[in-house]
């Protein structure tokens, strides 16, 4: 676990238990907690007059009101449609499945036609195109074999008929080719050809075949030989029945879930359902489908009913008892009955269901109608005395008549509310303001403030006795986190205190108070440049909460003894003096916050703007051309902050003291270079490049010893980022070769990670460039844009702008910010007559 995530959790829990232990400071132990059932062990008095509400007497009532509701049926069609559908899903399976035997079909080898020679067939090719009158006709017929004996007989004496197959394919194939027919309405079929060998093929998969029959011990395929002007005829093809033993079928039709049938029930299913496919395939009337109609009928007189759901397995036992009426062929079939009655009963469901939804919402109806049961109490009356049995009414009007205290409430309790506002806190930080989370030392302070805030409440609370609730110094802890953090964390803060508040007093109107008297100062704060803008602030903050203080205190603290004038004066007086003393209290802490935590407020970046302080004016002394840089870099990031809305009090600082490093070797950079020579000249470009580099370094020691804090000392780390000297770069190039490390000129530092480093890394640039530039060249609008342009372009290709949160718009109003400042710097000047230097 990184060392920082302990430290927070460290923090975390010193602060949770500092703020915990203050707040219970002086309480006494929590009253036990009374629970019906309990013998009071004290005899309890009413405190004031109340009318309470008797639960249980209530409840009563109420539930008297649900029961007397009377349930609301509908028919639910859906449970209908679904027995209908599973009804018509058992006579649906039994015809899916498969109860064809063919395994048993007998196996036949196909015949081959004789060869003839090409003379033979030549001969015979002319002889029939010379008389095509002679031809031979071959013929057969196909049809379902009842009685299995291989012989067509339509007239059987006893039992079924033979009957012929309709619409059987049959191919007839010559040397010649191949020609196909079908059989007529009595299985009959003939077709003409030029004679000689002919295979005859039919067709013992088609579809007019019926399910169940497979061919019999005729060869489907026999090989003819006919001349012409004969008629030949093949040996009929019958098909008979050929199925798997009923006892087999009835296991399939047991396997299946989803027809559930007893073993009896299937065996009479199977021996039904092969009968039937005999019957369709000779054209009689079929057994399952009476069954069908049977079943579903059943369903419809059942459900015509209206079952409910206690009536369910009187109606399956009836269906059982007395089944459908099947009728076939004239007679009853008391087996397929039972078959279908069982079918039925064990799918049936109950239709007429009662609409819960509706059956709850009147009884809700009736319950809410009934009037709570009330018991007036007046003030002194006992509600229970000691020795007798709490009721639920006992407690409740123990709880409304007699006022709460601080020590009756639990510290664990008290522990967990503090836990839960202080890591809520902590989440708020790591998610909206991780440049606060990820540094331990603003996340102690803001924990060191939650502490105050209780301390503060915990003595409120011992002070409201003899002064009042408004001697809260709320005011204060919004002020302070407003300058040390920012505005959201202040707003954070002053629930913060709100919720520590309530925890602190129990009282709603001390806790309102807190929250809008610690939102007061954040907007006075907000836009405060200079030190008397803060004690401004301060008053203009007290003000609002002696306004606020006005409207809780009337609403909140005046008693049913007391009028306004009693109460709400001292109030507002306490509110607007504390405020004073305690915010400016916080103002003069700020500075040992910002030392010990190392934190920039705006106060301490005013202080470092201030041109006495004791590092620019060491900076005037030892470098005057980098200090009058400084300071104009300073004017252009201070405007360019404002146009985009960024910190301009800290681009200013951090402007002014970005080349506090050059202090050590002045002389080497060329805006302190007055009236000597270039010492670069005698160096080699290396050696250069080096001392350049070391501005950096020099001024990040320096900035530790005058104690600039670390924000501003980011623009000493950044602003040249780590980009490349290139003139030094090019001059060592061309003294050593390509042997030159590009490394070795980078300026040592990163890139710019704020918007404020960011600006002052182009104001820096700009400044340096337009000063170069414009020693010899005229310093006009179109002059002054092109070097804009050029120097920002370089920036952003050289991706030295790629780790800074700026948007492209944002850059564009920083370039029309720098524009303006640098145009109004080098403005033309009127040329006086007969004035020296014109």
């Amino acid at each position: 676990m990184e060392r920082s995530t302990l430290v927070r959790g460290a923090i975390f829990l010193a602060t949770v238990a500092a703020a915990s232990a203050i707040l219970v400071l002086g309480t006494g132990s929590e009253s036990p907690d009374l629970e019906v059932g309990d013998i009071a062990s004290q005899t309890y008095v009413a405190d004031r007059s109340e009318t309470v509400a008797d639960v249980d007497a209530t409840a009563t009532a109420q539930q008297e009101a649900r029961d007397a509701v009377e349930r609301p049926f509908y028919t639910d069609t859906n449970v209908e449609q679904a027995v209908y559908d599973s009804v018509n899903d058992v006579f649906a399976g039994l015809r899916d499945l498969t109860l064809v035997d063919t395994s048993t079909a007998p196996s036949f080898t196909s015949p081959t036609l004789p060869t003839t020679t090409t003379e033979a067939a030549t001969e015979e090719s002319t002889t029939t195109t010379l008389d095509e009158a002679e031809i031979a006709v071959v013929s057969g017929r196909v049809f379902l074999d009842a009685d299995a004996n291989g012989s067509f007989d339509p007239e059987a004496e006893s039992g079924r008929s033979d009957i012929g197959l309709a619409n059987v394919p049959v191919s007839l194939t010559t040397e010649e080719g191949s020609l196909n027919v079908t059989s007529n309405a009595e299985g009959e079929w003939s077709s003409e050809y030029a004679g000689g060998p002919v295979i005859v093929a039919v067709s013992i998969d088609d579809a007019n075949i019926p399910t169940g029959f497979v061919v019999g011990e005729v060869n489907p395929e026999q090989l003819l030989d006919c001349a012409a002007d004969e008629t030949c005829e093949s040996e009929p093809v019958g098909f008979q029945t050929s199925f798997l033993p009923i006892d087999e079928i009835a296991g399939r039709i047991q396997a299946e879930d989803r027809l559930r049938l007893p073993e009896d029930n299937s065996i009479y299913l199977a021996g039904v359902v092969t009968e039937d496919l005999v019957r369709a395939a000779f054209g009689e009337a079929q057994l399952l489908p009476v069954i069908e109609a049977a079943a579903v009928e059943r369903v419809t007189t059942e459900f015509g009913r209206r079952i409910e759901p206690g009536q369910l397995q009187d109606a399956q036992q009836s269906v059982r008892q007395n089944p459908p009426q099947v009728l076939f062929n004239s007679q009853i079939d008391t087996d397929a009955g039972a078959v279908a009655g069982e079918i039925v009963a064990s799918r049936l469901q109950a239709n007429y269901l009662v609409n819960m939804s509706e059956y709850e919402r009147l009884q809700t109806e009736a319950a809410e109608a009934v009037a709570p049961v009330m018991v007036d109490i007046a003030e002194g009356e006992t509600i229970v005395s000691t020795g007798q049995r709490l009721t639920s009414w006992h407690i409740a009007a123990i709880e409304v008549t007699q006022e709460p205290t601080l020590e009756q409430q639990p510290p664990l309790a008290l522990a967990a509310v503090v836990a839960v506002l202080v890591a809520l806190v902590g989440v708020y930080l790591a998610t909206f303001r991780p440049e606060f989370w990820a540094r331990p030392r603003m996340v102690a302070l803001l924990g060191i403030i939650v502490v105050l805030a209780a301390g503060a409440v915990r003595g409120t609370a011992a002070l409201e006795e003899p002064f009042s609730w408004y001697v809260l110094p709320a005011v204060a802890f919004g002020f302070v986190t407003a300058v040390l953090f920012d505005q959201r964390i202040a707003i954070l803060m002053a629930l913060a205190v709100g919720v520590l508040t309530a925890v602190g007093t129990l009282d709603i109107g001390v806790t309102v108070y807190a929250i809008l008297a610690a939102l007061a100062p954040i907007p006075f704060v907000s836009a405060v440049s200079t030190r008397g803008a803060f004690r401004n602030a301060v008053v203009l903050s007290a003000l609002v909460a002696a306004g606020v203080a006005v409207a809780t205190a009337w609403f909140f603290h005046i008693g049913p003894n007391e009028t306004f004038t009693d109460v709400v004066p001292i109030s507002v007086a306490f509110a607007f003096g504390v405020s004073v003393f305690a915010s400016l209290l916080g103002l003069a802490a700020l500075q040992f916050f910002e030392s010990a935590f190392d934190v920039t407020t705006t106060l301490g970046l005013l202080d470092l703007t201030d041109r006495n302080h004791e590092a620019l004016q060491m900076l005037q002394e030892k470098a005057f051309g980098t200090f009058n840089h400084s300071l104009m870099v300073g004017t252009l990031a201070d405007a360019a902050a404002r146009a985009v809305g960024a910190n301009a009090v800290l681009a200013r600082a951090m402007a002014y003291y970005h080349d506090l490093g050059k202090t050590e070797h002045p002389t080497y950079f060329i805006e302190n270079q007055f009236g000597i020579t270039n010492p670069h000249d005698q160096l080699d470009p290396r050696e250069s490049a080096q001392i350049i580099r070391e501005h950096v370094t020099a001024g990040v020691a320096l900035a530790r010893e005058y104690k600039i804090p670390t924000e501003v000392t980011e623009g000493i780390v950044s602003h040249h980022g780590d980009g490349v000297m290139r003139y030094f770069y090019e001059s060592a190039r061309q003294l050593h070769g390509d042997e030159v490390e590009i490394d070795d000129f980078r300026h040592i530092g990163h890139k710019p990670r704020t918007a404020e480093s960011a600006i002052l890394m182009l104001a820096d640039s700009l400044e340096a460039g337009c000063r170069a530039e414009f020693q010899s060249a005229e310093p006009t609008p179109d002059a002054i844009e092109k070097v804009v342009d050029r120097i920002m372009n370089e920036k952003l290709e050289d991706g030295q702008l790629s780790e800074s949160p700026l948007t492209l718009g944002e850059i564009t109003k920083i370039r029309r910010a720098f524009l303006d400042s640098l145009i109004g710097h080098y403005h033309q000047r009127i040329a006086y007559p007969n004035f020296p230097g014109t």
